[in-house]
């Protein structure tokens, strides 16, 4: 155990000097690397998700990385009262999009644990068009309580749900070390640490965090 806790030191250590120096954490950039068609398909199945298909079927949506700044998310939207017009600068643009209409324009709240989903018959008519810019790049969310005290317990359907929610609010940058313990394991077996001392040092699914 004395052995694994120094060679956690040395890697902390070295961390601390590459960032002093200058030769890590350079500004991230956020294009996304997936086909614009599949981002487009994927802001759908979250309003498909959210809405029953014949209202959902009055969202028409797009994805364009050139309606705003290259290093920022931008969405747009416009509505006659029938079909409802949003674009994004990415997928997730395009849901935040959709959700600031729903949010601002037809008073519908979203929540972990439940919603409202009134929608007014006509949809509100928005003209002229909506253009947003975020004042950030990023949009961070999360922390490490939660990941064990709640994450680590859900199946893939609360996950979704939670995962449009995030989308709907425009987060890009969720902390996400799930199964960062076997990156560990194999790291550390690497090094020399043998599976008794990794047993000895893992602590149980709501303790992982840490």
């Amino acid at each position: 155990m004395h052995q694994l806790q120094g060679k956690l030191c040395f890697l902390l250590v070295f961390v601390i000097l590459h960032a002093e120096n200058g030769n890590s954490f350079e500004t991230i950039h956020f294009k996304s690397k997936t086909a614009i068609n599949v981002q487009t398909s994927a802001a759908y199945d979250v309003i498909l998700r959210i809405l029953p298909p014949n209202t959902a079927a009055q969202f028409k949506v797009s994805v364009n990385p050139d309606i705003g700044p290259s290093h920022l998310t931008t969405y747009k939207f416009s509505s006659d009262g029938k079909i409802v017009y949003i674009t994004g600068t990415s997928g997730v643009a395009v849901v935040w999009g959709f959700h600031h209409y729903l949010k601002h324009y037809c008073n519908c709240h979203i929540s972990w644990q439940g919603s409202q989903l009134d929608l007014p018959s006509p949809l509100p008519v928005v003209s002229p068009e909506v253009l947003i810019t975020s004042l950030n790049q990023v949009r961070y969310y999360q922390n490490v309580c939660t990941v064990s005290y709640s994450f680590v317990f859900w199946n893939w359907t609360r996950w979704e749900q939670h995962i449009d929610w995030m989308a709907l609010n425009g987060i890009n940058l969720p902390l996400a070390f799930t199964a960062q313990e076997s990156i560990w394991q194999r790291v550390y077996l690497k090094m020399g640490l043998t599976q008794q001392d990794l047993d000895e040092h893992f602590a149980g699914p709501a303790f992982l965090a840490w």
